[in-house]
């Protein structure tokens, strides 16, 4: 929720309307928004949790029949966030107080926020209609003004409505409107009341009440989506989850998505270069890191050439995220090979939802990045268009490169290390019965970026293009969702000498996805369910130099199939999962993923947790098909053969888990989690089998031996605690910390050796404050400790050898003003420091042996938002 937004949003009646706006990309695209996955946006703090506060005051004073503090309460929630639920309850405070006419006029506007419920509020605003025409109401009583008394703005009616497509709870509680709960429960006709009740909010408007208990779990509650594909409490979640909200992200101070979930408990985000951030969960960090799985929207990023997540093709700004869902934890039971060790899925605002903005940045080092959203309603029609640039300076370059040296960049751009324009549209249309919805998304990105590979391979330069496309289609308990993911590009050494061999290479990547799932609920006995289910089929087409020079295209078909039965029996839930995903290189047998969890209420607003589940990691596309000679760095006609094997095994990982999930006052929210993960078959590259080859006229020099990838023997256990807390003491003011210990142990049948390549410890804690003079302020720290890497390096005769390198402790300090000068707060104006000691040392510091010294960043942003 952005300050422009809240303040235009602070209490208008009257109505708005959106306006179109077409879009154009040079790709094809089209293909389908969000669904289920945006149906409720959760908090863990800031204006949300203060209006929450605010509300149920407002309930309590209700209940008590002091409408006029109730009325006082309820506008100061919606002036903080705005809500379907406070729109109707202001209106029944004005109701209570006998202001008929006002209190229509907010029936009208929740009306026009959840537009397929009109058949249930008009009968309302009828019946107040006729009383105002007899006369039978007169002059309403004095009120405290406030937030209601300002203009009305098309922003406040297209929050509201979006609002309500985020929210399918509150939907299905009006759904059910017809009868008036009061007195305990006893249910009555329609008709004016005049006395209230334990279970109603307000009494004078005729026809049905909404339930107190049910309001209290509908307005401000937190769901998330990604542990279960549906929308649960993180109470009845069946997996360690972090949500990063978008007054986080806002007060973060943080240019790109790594640095933001640097702070989440149990992620660790390491860059090895400016645009490389490799992200991992609960260890096992590495070049090209392939175990967590990263979504958008449900959209899958990885890529299944090297199995990392491109960050640098992404195709939208952190401006565009309403929220990330951290996943800590194995979650192939729920979305198949990939999601190992954890799932982050990134949440984008619904189209309609917030403010028109353009934002530009500039900053340390190279630092330059701008973008310009537009988003709006008309009808059943909503949309969302940005267009961005983003560019970032290398930390540091390998060596010396110009005319006067040996060693030449093979880009012209080399103190760049990411420079990309980026273009995303959605285009969504809710049907009219209010029972689904059609999507449809595009995005291209065009640009380059740095990277390095593993091994000897060293540091690499990626020119790309790359554009996705999505539809989808919701109706009921049903959703089908299609994307079409495409990745085209020049990978190349970032440098070389000049006569050297070097190894650069064409890619053209396509993949297509299909999944259909569908949710049904239904009671046996004394218990209910949830089910939900689907199939999946996913279409893989890669052609890259380095598998065949001829760029023939490797072609798979992947099928799917899971299940999920979540059983609430009182304060005790037990949830089952299990897929199955058909691999055309590995054994059925082998990607069989179950997951069970009991999950306990121990009081109302505290569950406890334990889970078992396993997962896998599917072989990468270099891993399986790879056939090269690379150089091998000694001489210029000497290189080594580089092959895939199609016959490797997926790694796997078991987990066992216990958590704790407290958030039984407003303000607070703790987790406590402890784990052990048993993982095997990790792939690495393998000895070189050294051989003598004549010289080949297609390689133009000699093959000096054979490598590849295997599956290793040792078997790792990892150990873990994560403890983590969030305060809220008083209003604008938010405390975190969180910590992380861990051990991991590498056991080859022989002997047991600590692996410190994670940090035993990581810790990290901040403070952000919201003040009343439009001025906010934060300031992060991230704490990692001493980090010893077993490096598998070749010596000299080919063989892999161990090799320790340290890495140092490191601190990152952060900090983020933002200033507001006008009373419209139209215009924001930021300023970040990130990794504060390197700004005053000078000093880089590394976070793996073979990556850049990492920097500082100094920056300075203004945004504008309309």
């Amino acid at each position: 929720m952005t300050y422009a937004t809240r303040r235009a949003q602070s209490g208008s009646v009257q109505d708005g309307s959106g306006s179109t706006l077409p879009g154009r990309t040079r790709f094809v695209w089209l293909a389908g928004g969000l669904a289920a996955l945006l149906w409720a946006a959760p908090a863990q703090a800031e204006p949300r949790d203060e209006a929450r506060r605010y509300f149920i005051a407002g309930l309590e004073a209700a209940k008590s029949k002091d409408f006029t503090g109730a009325l006082e309460k309820f506008q100061a929630a919606q002036s903080i966030y705005p809500h379907p639920a406070t729109v109707y309850n202001i209106g029944r405070a004005y109701a209570d107080l006998g202001d008929l006419d006002t209190a229509i006029k907010y029936y009208k506007l929740y009306r026009e926020a959840v537009p397929e419920k009109a058949k249930d509020i008009d009968p309302m605003i009828a019946t107040l209609e006729a009383q105002l025409r007899q006369g039978m109401v007169v002059a309403a009583p004095e009120v405290p003004t406030g937030p209601v008394g300002g203009a009305a703005t098309a922003e406040e009616l297209d929050r509201l409505r979006a609002i309500a497509n985020e929210l399918a709870s509150i939907s299905a509680d009006l759904a059910e409107r017809g009868t008036v709960v009061a007195d305990g429960g006893e249910e009555t006709g329609g008709g004016t009341s005049t006395e209230g009740g334990e279970g109603t909010i307000g009494v004078t408007t005729p026809g049905v009440e909404i339930d107190q208990g049910d309001f209290l779990s509908d307005a401000y509650e937190r769901v998330v989506v990604t542990a279960s594909r549906y929308g649960q409490s993180p109470l009845d979640s069946p997996s360690t989850i972090t949500v990063l909200t978008e007054e986080d992200i806002r007060t973060s101070g943080a240019t790109n998505i790594p640095d933001l979930l640097r702070r989440v408990v149990g992620v660790e985000a390491m860059s090895l270069a400016a645009s490389q951030p490799d992200i991992s969960i609960r260890g096992f960090n590495r070049e090209l890191a392939n175990k967590v799985l990263v979504l958008i929207d449900g959209r899958s990023l990885y890529l299944d050439l090297l199995g990392n997540t491109a960050w640098a093709t992404l195709p939208v700004s952190i401006q565009e995220i309403e929220r990330i869902e951290i996943i800590r934890g194995p979650g192939s039971a729920v979305y198949g090979a990939n999601a190992m060790t954890g799932v982050i899925n990134i949440i984008t605002r619904t189209p309609g939802d917030g403010d028109n903005l353009v934002r530009v940045e500039a900053g340390t080092p190279g630092y330059a990045q701008g973008t310009a959203m537009v988003t709006g309603r008309e009808g059943l029609y909503s949309y969302r268009m940005a267009l961005g640039y983003h560019q970032t300076g290398s930390w540091a370059t390998e060596q010396p490169v110009g005319e006067d040296y040996a060693f030449q960049a093979n880009t012209e751009e080399n103190d760049l290390s990411l420079r990309a324009s980026r273009v995303n549209a959605r285009v969504d249309r809710t049907f009219a019965d209010g029972k689904g919805f059609a999507s449809l998304t595009g995005g291209y990105v065009v640009g380059a970026n740095e990277f390095y590979v593993l091994g000897t391979l060293g540091d690499w330069r990626f020119p790309f293009e790359a554009g996705w496309l999505r539809g989808d289609l919701s109706y009921g308990d049903f959703h089908l969702r299609t994307y079409y993911n495409s990745l085209v590009g020049e990978p190349v050494p970032w440098g070389g000498y000049e006569s050297g061999r070097q190894l650069s290479s064409e890619l053209d990547s396509d993949v297509v996805d299909v999944e259909l799932e569908g949710k049904h609920q239904f009671d046996t006995g004394n218990l209910s369910h949830t089910v939900n289910y689907g199939i999946g089929y996913r279409y893989k087409s890669i052609a890259w130099t380095l598998i065949d020079p001829t760029l023939a295209p490797v072609v798979e078909h992947h099928q799917s199939v899971f299940a999920q039965d979540t059983v609430n029996a009182g304060k005790l839930s037990l949830v089952g999962s299990l897929r199955v995903d058909n691999h055309p290189l590995i054994k059925l047998s082998e990607t069989v993923s179950p997951r069970g969890s009991a999950i306990y209420r121990v009081a109302d607003k505290t569950s406890v947790r334990t889970t078992v589940g396993t997962s896998f990691r599917a072989p990468t596309f270099m891993e399986s098909y790879t056939d090269v000679c690379q150089p091998s760095g000694s001489y210029d006609a000497v290189c080594i053969q580089t092959d895939g094997d199609p016959n490797l095994s997926p790694e796997r990982i078991l987990t066992g888990e216990v958590g704790l999930h407290d958030e039984s006052s407003d303000f607070h929210r703790a987790d406590v989690a402890a784990y052990v993960n048993r993982v095997t078959d990790l792939i690495y590259v393998r000895s070189v089998d050294s051989e003598v080859n004549f010289f080949d006229t297609t390689l133009d020099g000699f093959s000096a031996g054979t490598t590849g990838f295997t599956n290793v023997d040792p078997t790792y256990l990892a150990y873990g605690v994560e403890l983590e807390g969030r305060l809220f003491p008083v209003n604008g003011l938010d405390l975190y910390a969180n910590t992380h210990f861990q051990q991991i142990t590498e056991d080859d049948g022989t002997n047991v050796i600590a692996d410190t390549s994670a940090s035993v410890l990581k810790v990290n804690s901040g403070v952000i404050y919201r003040s009343p003079f439009r001025v906010d302020v934060s300031g992060h720290v991230h704490y990692l400790s001493p980090q010893t890497w077993r490096l598998r390096e070749f010596d000299a005769a080919g063989q892999l050898e161990v090799v320790e390198t340290p890495i140092e402790a490191r601190t990152i300090l952060s900090a983020w003003v933002a200033a507001r000068p006008f009373k419209d707060e139209a215009l924001e104006l930021e300023l970040s420091a990130w990794n504060l000691g390197s700004l005053i040392s000078g000093e880089g510091v590394r976070e793996h042996p073979k990556g850049q010294p990492v920097t500082s960043r100094l920056f300075g942003t203004a945004t504008y938002r309309f």
